[in-house]
């Protein structure tokens, strides 16, 4: 009798084959949810949608559409913060991540993420030599339906989950003034 169910079980264990899929953190696909301004004095204000991301096809990319108003050029002179708020038990956790960028905001734009500035050398004009001074011009800029990876080469790997992204720059560390605040509501679920 119990040979019966033994014959019966072992090849239904075999059909049942699954991936490992990781719980912590490690290779990741990022996407975006939204993108929003948040106060600023109006320097700096972009405004962009993203397209849906689709988990059935996690290796196509998103688009953006949207425009950026810039008033005087982006230079290396600002000082960035990053600051990141992980989903939790159906709130955000503040300050889950905080990073700051003293004196790179060109330069930080360029060096985390590559994609990003690619379209940003695309519709500004700006240099995309590594070698030469990191500037985008003022101006007005109009995007429209650009393909765009999330990749972040030299950002720590984040647990995967759901974070709200906030970036402002400053004229200095000290300054109550800012140029540049966007909030953009993104995931990190695991590489497939």
């Amino acid at each position: 009798m119990k040979l019966d169910w033994l014959a019966i079980l072992l090849p239904a264990l075999d059909l049942v084959s699954s991936k490992f899929i990781p719980s912590f953190a490690g290779p990741y696909t990022a996407f975006v949810h939204t993108i929003d301004a948040c106060p600023s004095d109006g320097t700096f204000v972009l405004q962009f949608r993203p397209t849906h991301f689709n988990r059935a096809r996690p290796n196509e990319r998103q688009r953006v559409t949207g425009n950026a108003t810039v008033k005087k050029p982006v230079t290396d002179n600002f000082w960035s913060t990053v600051n990141l708020a992980v989903r939790a038990n159906n709130e955000w956790k503040e300050n889950f991540f905080v990073n700051k960028f003293s004196r790179q905001g060109c330069t930080a734009i360029r060096l985390h993420s590559p994609e990003l500035f690619n379209l940003v050398v695309k519709y500004t004009g700006a240099s995309a030599d590594k070698n030469a001074p990191c500037v985008i011009p003022p101006g007005f800029f109009v995007v429209k339906d650009e393909p765009i990876s999330w990749t972040f080469p030299n950002f720590p790997i984040m647990p995967y989950g759901r974070y709200r992204f906030r970036g402002t720059s400053r004229d200095s560390e000290t300054s109550n003034i800012t140029r540049l605040c966007i909030d953009v509501d993104c995931e990190v679920i695991p590489k497939v």
